[in-house]
């Protein structure tokens, strides 16, 4: 990266050095002044070289050399707009350092005042403007930068919440599959059964025989607000019939799948019913 920003640096001092010795060779027509300025040029791009190629040596004025090679030019070349090129060293070092923007800003109002006299400083807005500009693109570097943390932020964040919601889910789930564990140690059916119609608050459960052609779905009958679950014994089939308080309490999955699983346990208490019927009947009600 400091490699990068010394040949930037030096690709801009190059630049200001064609366009001064352009200027000189074409535009000014006293010789002693072409003179000064051919040779201020080349000690410019020569000072410049060296700064490239060996930096620890003007390591302490690599950031202010110019403005004694570019102030002189620019007065000498009697061009007022030239007085923008004293911005250009400035373009090295802000917003890091901020006395060399300092320097450009009051050698360009010192040369337009010396140039233009009072109405140069009508430039004044403009000098500043150029000279700040270098900041927007910092400022849209870090913008940018800023705005793909927070895209990454906000990704960990759903990833991280995601996680909590499924931790929570699982938790869930475990406690109620535990308390449900700990209803197995009633003794009887009806027992279980009433343990189950406590814990979930519902209005009664029924336990139906069926017969062998009945359905193996599970069905849900919002008219009565009832949850029919099919359990295969070891001897037939029977029905455990959960009747709700409210229609919503059907539209919620996982109450749902937790009173499929409490009644698919009823086959640890009912092995089967000896009668051979045709048709559902009750058996157990709670």
């Amino acid at each position: 990266m400091l490699t990068n920003k010394l040949f930037l640096t030096t690709g801009l001092r190059f630049l200001l050095f064609i366009l001064f010795t352009i200027y000189t060779l074409f535009y000014v027509s006293d010789y002693n002044t072409k003179a000064v300025m051919i040779v201020l040029s080349a000690l410019y791009i020569t000072t410049s070289l060296i700064a490239y190629f060996y930096p620890w040596k003007l390591k302490r004025i690599n950031d202010y050399f110019d403005y004694a090679f570019v102030f002189p030019l620019a007065f000498l070349s009697g061009e007022p707009m030239t007085v923008f090129s004293l911005l250009v060293p400035a373009l090295y070092t802000f917003p890091k350092k901020l006395t060399p923007l300092l320097i450009s800003v009051a050698s360009a109002c010192v040369l337009l005042w010396l140039s233009l006299g009072f109405k140069g400083l009508s430039f004044l807005p403009l000098v500043l403007a150029l000279s700040l500009s270098p900041s927007s693109i910092n400022l849209l570097k870090s913008l940018q930068k800023e705005r793909k943390y927070l895209i990454k932020l906000k990704s960990a964040y759903r990833s991280v919440q995601s996680d909590l919601m499924s931790f929570e889910k699982e938790k869930r789930e475990k406690e109620r599959l535990l308390e449900i564990l700990k209803l197995l140690d009633r003794k009887t059916p009806e027992e279980y059964l009433t343990g189950i119609k406590e814990m979930y608050n519902l209005k009664a459960i029924k336990v139906l025989v069926l017969n062998e052609n009945s359905t193996e779905e599970v069905l849900t009958d919002y008219s009565r607000m009832a949850l029919s679950v099919p359990v295969k014994l070891e001897y037939g089939k029977a029905s455990v019939v959960f009747y709700l308080n409210h229609p919503a309490e059907l539209m919620d999955e996982y109450l749902k799948k937790e009173l499929i699983q409490c009644a698919r346990l009823l086959n640890l208490y009912i092995a089967g019913f000896e009668d051979s019927l045709s048709k559902e009947q009750t058996k157990i009600a709670v």
